[in-house]
């Protein structure tokens, strides 16, 4: 009697197996659904962990697959670029959905955008940027995401100028000429397509006025005054000209230092 009440029990355990199984299975579908309502409606924190969970236990499955898209979407929401590359990096790499591989692509240029530092750090990370984001532009030429891909390269392209520029004013203060107009040069020769350019050009100006040689000075203003980008620039160019011929003054120590 003993035998087969045991034999009863043990059929139970495993009618209850498998109706289990069956019930995850089936649990990966309805979790997924529930996560997309989730992420829809901007609860990210939740959506992300569901997500996971199908990505940890459903591995080679189309759900998994779709779950590290939206996973690296969600991150994103979260300002947790790192983690978004990582999945959207994978989603990428095995998928055959052209267009959500496209917008995965896009959106991995936008965190390596998002993890670049400010101008007055080191801008590894932004040469970084403008690589990833010129191969995306380079795979999908007639991408929908061109403009807003085009303006992160001016925005990053900007700011390596700014640094650059601000490298020249800082030894243009401690009268390192040299060094400024080293720096003011690259801005002027790699960076001629931003408003530092022009800004640079005025700066290299006032350098050789400060280091005493106005018909330096003079001589460059005449070799690029063609090359401004802005009219105002260019009268600022030739106030600078005007102003400090015969010395500084205390207009022309405001403008140093300020």
């Amino acid at each position: 009697m003993r035998n087969v009440n045991l034999f009863i029990i043990l059929l139970f355990l495993f009618a209850c197996s498998g109706t289990k199984n069956q019930s995850d299975n089936m649990s990966f579908k309805k979790r997924f659904d529930n996560a997309k309502i989730l992420f829809e409606s901007g609860k990210f924190e939740k959506a992300k962990n569901q997500f996971q969970i199908i990505i940890e236990n459903d591995k080679t499955s189309s759900l998994s697959l779709e779950s590290y898209f939206l996973i690296g979407k969600s991150y994103i929401e979260l300002n947790d670029y790192e983690e978004a590359l990582y999945h959207l990096n994978y989603f990428s790499m095995f998928s055959n959905d052209i267009v959500k591989v496209e917008e995965a692509q896009f959106l991995k240029s936008k965190c390596n955008f998002q993890l670049t530092l400010d101008y007055k750090n080191d801008q590894t990370q932004s040469e970084f940027a403008i690589k990833v984001i010129q191969e995306f532009l380079d795979n999908f030429p007639n991408t929908i995401y061109y403009s807003d891909a085009n303006d992160m390269i001016i925005d990053l392209r900007n700011k390596m100028a700014k640094k650059n520029y601000e490298d020249g004013r800082l030894y243009l203060k401690i009268r390192k000429y040299d060094s400024a107009l080293f720096y003011f040069d690259i801005v002027i020769s790699e960076y001629y397509d931003t408003k530092y350019c022009d800004d640079s050009k005025i700066s290299k100006i006032f350098t050789y006025i400060l280091n005493e040689d106005y018909d330096q000075a003079k001589a460059y203003y005449d070799q690029v005054s063609s090359t401004f980008i802005s009219d105002n620039k260019n009268k600022e160019a030739k106030d600078v000209l005007s102003d400090y011929k015969n010395g500084l003054g205390l207009s022309g120590y405001y403008r140093l230092y300020k």
